[in-house]
């Protein structure tokens, strides 16, 4: 995976806990690389989008959200309330 698409991810994390959380990505306060390896996961992702017989889903808790990493790079996150 190329630094844009790790990049593109981590961004795509951050966005998905802002908008959950109904802040500006800016107000998340949580560092990504200091709850995963983000260039590890986007190696995981990209391994799962280039496989029909792997299955990706990484999940982890960050700024009071619980993450989830899917098949290709697709971010969910839930705010428990």
């Amino acid at each position: 995976m190329s630094a844009d698409s790790v990049d593109d991810l981590c961004w795509d994390i951050v966005t998905a806990i802002a908008e959950e959380r109904g802040i500006d990505q800016r107000d998340v306060d949580e560092r990504l690389y200091d709850v995963i390896d983000p260039h590890a996961l986007g190696r995981l992702a990209r391994q799962s989008e280039a496989s029909d017989d792997l299955s990706l889903s990484v999940s982890f808790r960050m700024a009071d959200c619980y993450v989830t990493v899917t098949d290709g790079g697709q971010v969910r996150a839930n705010h428990p309330k």
